[in-house]
Parts: structure tokens; C-alpha cells; sequence
């Protein structure tokens, strides 16, 4: 399917150059997903920890929680954000 330049609000059909070095942008874009994903988690899970699993750890150090709590919760965010 041919793309098309919005030009002036005339519609100029793109050069076999410019399909070309598109499509090579395209699937640039779609072989980084992965990484992005995988980005997304790491931020996600590290957010999460700082939020909700790190004042757990030093709540369960000072005896203030039961063993185990924050462990329980690493867990269940490595779960709610998985690889």
C-alpha cells in the first residue's frame, strides 16, 4: 500500500527511497520492542519497590512486622510486573 506526504494539503506518494528507509524505521521500531518492554517492567517493578516493599524491610528489621512480610511483598510485585 502505497504512503502518501500531506503536502500543501496535496497528497504526493512517497519515493521508492523514502519506502524504503520508512519501512527499515519500522522494523527498527518493532525489533526494540522487546527492550522497551522489558524497560517498562524494570520501572514499574523498581517504582513499586521503593513504594511499597523497601518500608516493609526495615519495618520487619525492627521487629515491627512479622519475618517474612517483606518477602511476601517483593514476591507479589514480581508477580504484578512479570519479565
Amino acid at each position: 500500500m502505497p504512503r502518501y506526504h500531506n503536502i500543501d494539503n496535496k497528497r504526493i506518494q512517497f519515493t521508492p527511497e523514502e519506502e524504503s528507509a520508512r519501512d527499515a524505521e519500522e522494523a527498527a521500531f518493532e525489533a526494540e520492542a522487546p527492550a522497551r518492554a522489558a524497560e517498562e517492567v524494570q520501572r514499574n517493578r523498581r517504582a513499586a519497590y521503593q513504594e511499597e516493599s523497601d518500608p516493609l524491610f526495615f519495618e520487619e528489621q525492627r521487629g515491627e512486622v512479622s519475618a517474612g512480610t517483606h518477602a511476601a511483598k517483593v514476591a507479589e510485585i514480581k508477580l504484578r510486573f512479570p519479565k
